[in-house]
């Protein structure tokens, strides 16, 4: 069983995670694997500069001199409704500064995230404005992806429903194990819930469409 007290050292918020987790195990549940999001930059994820950075530029220039129209228009008398124009280009900045800041979100989720494996399912639990916890049952996990960094860290990606979209088309539910530390271990635990979920009595089988 791990323990989920010890050794990561805490703040506020991980506290209050650990006692969410508490709160959320049933009777005789035990704790296989815990990890914590990693807070950690991926150089990928800049890629997407390569439109935000336009889209962001092209957004305060529009807007910019929008502004500077409309307070000369003062004299023109186009009053108010002329204020429109510029006010129509602040969700598109809005648009611009987030995907500026996506790459950076890691590092504000960095001890906000808590993933578990139980011995009967899997949980993510996280704190934003609200604590939000998602689980899986060990018998809705089919096939797990798994993605590995030469230290040992990586993610998961745990297929827990397999079905068609409205247009007829394939389409997989997945609940994702976002960058940790020990993957395999993550995928260890997670292979022996999964296994003991199969056995006779221990659940209900794999996905279902």
């Amino acid at each position: 069983m791990a323990d989920i007290h010890h050794p990561d050292p805490d703040n506020g918020t991980m506290t209050q995670l650990r006692l969410a987790l508490e709160r959320e195990l049933h009777a005789n549940e035990t704790v296989q694997w815990h990890g914590w999001q990693i807070g950690r930059l991926d150089p990928r994820h800049f890629l997407s500069y390569v439109f935000a950075v336009p889209w962001t530029v092209f957004s305060l220039a529009w807007t910019g001199i929008a502004f500077t129209a409309v307070l000369a228009s003062e004299q023109t008398g186009l009053g108010l409704f002329a204020w429109a124009f510029p006010l129509f280009g602040l969700p598109f900045i809005a648009v611009g500064a987030w995907m500026l800041s996506r790459p950076f979100v890691p590092l504000w989720e960095r001890g906000r995230v808590l993933y578990v494996v139980t011995d009967r399912r899997v949980l993510k639990l996280s704190i934003g404005r609200e604590l939000s916890i998602k689980t899986a049952p060990a018998d809705r996990i089919g096939l797990v992806q798994r993605s590995e960094r030469a230290d040992g860290t990586g993610s998961l990606s745990l297929a827990i429903r397999i079905g068609r979209d409205s247009d007829g088309d394939r389409q997989t539910e997945s609940f994702d194990i976002g960058l940790v530390a020990d993957v395999i271990g993550a995928q260890a635990a997670i292979d022996r819930m999964a296994a003991g979920a199969r056995l006779p009595g221990g659940g209900a089988g794999a996905l279902s469409s």
